[in-house]
């Protein structure tokens, strides 16, 4: 029910962690205050949304001075910071900036990239405490001017703010639609069941939406969110923030593993990070051995795998084993998120590395995807290329006993995909002389 906390205060004296808590709520800043206890060592489950972490430097007062202090905040670090977290920054109290220094270098020599603050920075608390008073507006300043000297962190930060304004913004108009004079203790919770009983029921058909409610509810609000996380209103002191975060910096090009990640965070989800199954929009299945021996392969397709690397895809002769044959979940996408019955339609493909491809003319039918991806199990960008003319169906009895799904298209990239399979469809033929 609660979302994880954006701001942390980490300290070892309850005293001094309550009084900070209670200034940065002065702010405004929604914030949680941990006491560190090296017996009793925080839940990673607090760190979850962390972006900017406040923390006292000697966490444990027995310990001598220097790397100890550090290797145990960078060992709470590495403990609680999710392995696939985003940015966030550390901010130590303190006014020596060479143990700022020092514990930058220790974070960046033992702990693993993926855990790592972008930046460590320092403020000195006692500047701005007068006894048991915070000086809250200077110490805004001072949290604003750290902040604001990574203007690609705070725009960041007010991005998620923004998604968190859109997600607000959507359960307002939810909330909306119930009538005002069902709006009572004694009704609204009713009311608004109705509400999302028939939302579901419009997204997802009667029977698929009792079988998963929160993803029908969620297919029909996803759209909205979007919209209103596209579409904020203008602010000029926003536009000024990202003009500073993005400059469009001239260097070299990146690189082809730079850009297989990128290719692979936007347009593949990727199991176990993000839920994929074969009946999803769009799921990317490896055929196993069972549908690729040349009993299964002549019967569904007319041609065997080996003929299809050979004479369709075009691979290499050196390297003609490499890749995978898949098949890719298509049709359309309310026949998929209502569960119609009938066949399920099935396109044929190849994950390959991409040097793999030979240089060969291939049949128009054939897509080869400019984007070319990071997967796990290749040593090189992988591309994917989809055969128009190859394409079978099959039924949900049979599809379970195949491969399960471990990718799957996100929506950008394989509508593109489907508009070239309905595009070489639906070719006319034209006599010429």
């Amino acid at each position: 029910m609660f979302t994880p906390a954006r701001y942390i205060v980490l300290d070892d004296e309850v005293s001094e962690l309550a009084t900070l808590v209670d200034a940065l709520h002065v702010l405004g800043a929604p914030c949680i205050g941990i006491r560190f206890d090296p017996l009793d060592l925080p839940k990673p489950a607090h760190f979850k949304g962390l972006r900017v972490l406040f923390s006292d430097l000697h966490l444990v007062k027995a310990q001598p001075a220097g790397v100890q202090h550090y290797n145990t905040l960078a060992g709470l670090l590495d403990r609680c910071v999710p392995e696939s977290h985003g940015p966030y920054l550390l901010v130590l109290w303190t006014s020596h900036e060479h143990e700022r220094a020092a514990l930058a270098a220790r974070l960046e020599e033992i702990l693993p990239s993926s855990k790592k603050p972008i930046a460590v920075l320092a403020i000195d608390k006692v500047q701005f405490r007068h006894g048991a008073v915070w000086d809250a507006a200077g110490l805004q300043e001072a949290i604003e001017a750290r902040v604001g000297s990574m203007p690609q962190l705070q725009a960041l930060l007010n991005w998620e703010r923004d998604v968190l304004a859109a997600a607000n913004e959507t359960l307002a108009v939810i909330g909306g639609l119930v009538p005002a004079e069902q709006r009572t203790v004694a009704h609204y919770a009713g009311a608004l069941d109705g509400v999302l009983s028939h939302i579901a029921v419009a997204s997802a058909g009667n029977a698929n939406a009792r079988n998963d409610r929160k993803g029908a509810v969620t297919a029909a609000l996803a759209p909205l969110l979007s919209d209103r996380i596209a579409n904020r209103p203008q602010d000029a002191d926003a536009n000024a923030l990202w003009e500073q975060a993005v400059t469009f910096p001239q260097g070299p090009e990146l690189q082809a593993a730079q850009k297989a990640r990128m290719n692979r965070m936007l347009h593949l989800a990727v199991s176990p990070a993000e839920p994929v199954s074969r009946l999803d929009w769009g799921a990317i299945i490896l055929l196993g051995d069972d549908q690729l021996s040349d009993d299964a392969m002549n019967a569904r397709f007319g041609v065997t795998a080996d003929n299809l690397r050979d004479r369709e895809f075009k691979l290499r002769l050196e390297r003609r084993t490499e890749g995978h044959l898949v098949v890719v979940r298509a049709g359309a996408a309310c026949d998929q998120a209502q569960s119609q019955s009938g066949p399920i339609p099935l396109l044929l493909g190849l994950l390959v590395p991409s040097t793999a491809l030979s240089q060969n003319k291939r049949s128009p039918a054939i897509h080869v995807c400019d984007e070319k991806f990071e997967l796990d199990g290749y040593q090189e960008p992988v591309s994917l290329l989809i055969h128009a003319r190859f394409s079978t169906t099959t039924v949900a009895q049979e599809f379970q006993n195949w491969p399960a799904a471990t990718l799957r298209l996100r929506e950008q990239l394989l509508s593109t995909i489907l508009v070239h399979v309905a595009s070489h469809a639906m070719r006319p033929g034209t006599l010429r002389f």
